[in-house]
């Protein structure tokens, strides 16, 4: 008896030893792995990738984000590159299955579906749903604006191709759910740049993280305005006044008591400029009394001021604005206004409602841009000859650079905004004739006010 308690002991002791000598192996591989992929030896970390994705598939994340670098440089390389990509999809799956406490299942679901697009991997249906799943199972972390986009395009295929039984609706409500995450991203990203912007404005020099940081923000806030305005041009045929107005109107009994989509559908009538017709009036009234919001008042504000009574137009302004607390939700309301104010030929008012906006939200520099074009809009009103009214553009210039520098997604705009104006603009031989020195005050003499300075040209 003595001795078989003896041989138990060691064989518990010998599978002990055996277990922790395999996780340290594994250890010492991932080890030597890393710097192979770190040195970019990608044909000798392959060969380990393999080896540790078969002994040890539950490591560490740290061999799946190197086996990601090894099958992307092969896929650049050339060669087979679907072959690559299909080898990288399966990396993919690996991670979630194998190291989920330490992967975002949405991020990578949408690496996925992207990789099958580009490569042109299975069927358009295989390929939509792996955006869905990654859309339904883990939105916070479903954010790379081409996969957004890349969702949206395949459902919108699926539309066009008469198959999958998808309807208009269908894909309004897709459009809609789409637009609303660009938003929440868009919002997300706002918040990260304002507050470095304010870090710089502080004159406090930004660490190398948070520099890294801005750089992320600002490619994303450039794919963001790139693949939200793609996927609005895809579905701006389909969706006019024409088009939404009947389908809205044969759903509306229907959902009545449906505060969502009551707001998507009076908020898509408000941006196609639907907003005169009498079924936008109804929903309006018929979400503010479900459920009151910013939006639902600035809609009122907009129908009773069309109406012509300025009273309740004004109050219900009032109260939208009182009722958005969230500076950027809020910076995103007072453009609205702003646009609407500029579109009725308000100058001064419009020009009002963008600084607010800008106040609330200084990195959103469409602001800048529409400030810029009313001015430049107005040269002729505020000048006493030639030489002071084309000076305006001077102050249209000064106003579409501030866009391009807290908004890196329209700078490309902003530059040739502010080239065009400096070139309408009064030039160095028209300064010098005129006996003006860089720095001196020209009076703007109309609504905009104040002054420009020449430009030291």
């Amino acid at each position: 008896m003595k001795k078989t308690i003896t041989l138990l002991v060691a064989g518990l002791f010998a599978v002990t030893s055996f277990t922790t000598l395999n996780a340290q192996d594994c250890k010492t591989k991932l080890s030597l792995f890393a710097e192979n992929a770190k040195a970019k030896n990608y044909g000798e970390a392959e060969t380990q990738l393999n080896e540790l994705r078969k002994d040890c598939p539950t490591i560490s994340s740290a061999l799946y984000a190197y086996g990601e670098r090894i099958y992307k440089n092969k896929i650049k390389k050339g060669g087979d590159k679907k072959t690559a990509a299909e080898e990288l999809i399966q990396l993919y799956k690996e991670r979630i299955a194998n190291v989920p406490g330490k992967t975002k299942k949405g991020d990578i679901l949408g690496k996925i579906g992207t990789t099958m697009v580009d490569y042109k991997i299975g069927t358009v249906k295989s390929q939509y749903d792996v955006f869905d799943q990654a859309f339904k199972e883990d939105l916070e972390n479903f954010k790379n604006p081409k996969s957004l986009y890349q969702y949206f395009e395949l459902y919108y295929g699926m539309y066009t191709a008469g198959n999958q039984g998808v309807q208009l609706e269908d894909l309004i409500q897709k459009f809609e759910e789409l637009t609303e995450k660009f938003e929440s991203e868009s919002e997300r990203l706002a918040k990260t740049k304002n507050e470095l912007i304010a870090k710089k404005d502080a004159g406090t020099e930004l660490t190398s993280k948070e520099k890294r940081n801005e750089k992320i923000a600002d490619t994303n806030i450039r794919a963001i305005a790139i693949f939200s305005g793609n996927m609005e041009s895809l579905v701006e045929k389909v969706s006019t006044c024409e088009t939404l107005i009947p389908l809205f109107r044969k759903n509306f009994d229907a959902n009545r008591s449906n505060s969502l989509w009551l707001k998507r559908a009076a908020g898509r009538l408000d941006a196609k400029g639907c907003d005169e017709d009498p079924l936008f009036v109804e929903l309006v009234e018929a979400v503010d009394a479900l459920e009151p919001s910013a939006n639902s008042k600035r809609y009122l504000s907009g129908i009773y001021e069309r109406k012509g009574d300025a009273a309740k137009a004004e109050e219900y302004l009032r109260q939208s604005l009182s009722m958005e607390t969230d500076p950027i939700k809020k910076a995103k309301l007072l453009y609205k206004v702003a646009a609407k104010a500029k579109k009725r030929g308000q100058k001064s008012k419009a020009r009002k409602y963008y600084l607010e906006a800008v106040k609330n939200n200084p990195s959103l520099g469409s602001a800048y841009l529409s400030i810029a074009r009313l001015y430049a809009s107005s040269v002729n009103q505020c000048g006493n000859d030639e030489f002071t009214k084309r000076a305006g553009y001077w102050k249209a210039a000064e106003m579409a650079r501030k866009a391009g520098q807290v908004d890196p997604s329209l700078k490309s705009i902003a530059n040739r905004t502010v080239s065009s104006y400096m070139q309408s603009a009064p030039s160095k031989s028209d300064v010098f004739s005129k006996g003006y020195k860089g720095g001196e005050a020209i009076p703007l003499n109309c609504w905009i006010g104040g002054s420009v300075r020449v430009p030291n040209l």
